[in-house]
């Protein structure tokens, strides 16, 4: 019976551990009184998900991808561009699987070259929780985000692109 409890435990332990990659200097906290980065994501018509994670710096600032790793968001780039475009989140869109934009054929993204205008991954920031989102001006591999702002993402469908707290 131990050993049995000590194996679901190994196995909880090690699924956790796959949720979130470590980064030095960087952990999980709590969203609702969060004095670190919080991460707000918006899958749209991808998944009903969204999400809000915090992330604690122990520095003024860290690397937008490191805190999204660590908030447990797998980003992937584009062939082309590295991770300066965001191509999928958490393996969405999926290569295999089309996803449909009123007006638009299926579409099935491969993550060669930038994403079409009609379905993206859009980067936001709050500088602070009383501002407006603002688009991103760098990538996810270079924006440096600091404790108190937000970081969102939302997948974005055309025309007005929403806000990752948009419903």
């Amino acid at each position: 019976m131990k050993l049995t409890g000590l194996l679901v435990t190994s196995v909880l332990v090690a699924t956790l551990g796959a949720c979130s990659t470590e980064v030095p200097g960087l952990s999980l906290g709590d969203p609702d009184d969060c004095t670190g980065v919080t991460v707000v994501v918006n899958f749209g018509l991808l998944s009903e998900d969204r999400d809000t994670e915090c992330v604690e710096l122990e520095n003024d600032s860290a690397i937008a991808r490191d805190v999204l790793s660590v908030a447990g968001y797998d980003i992937e780039g584009t062939a082309t561009y590295g991770d300066q475009v965001v191509c999928r989140v958490n393996d969405l869109p999926s290569e295999s699987e089309p996803f449909v934009v009123e007006g638009e054929e299926p579409h099935s993204e491969t993550c060669a070259d930038m994403p079409p205008a009609f379905g993206y991954w859009a980067v936001w920031v709050k500088s602070d929780p009383g501002a407006d989102w603002a688009y991103a001006e760098e990538g996810v591999g270079t924006l440096p985000v600091e404790p108190g702002q937000t970081l969102g993402l939302v997948f974005s469908t055309g025309g007005d692109t929403p806000t990752p707290t948009d419903e």
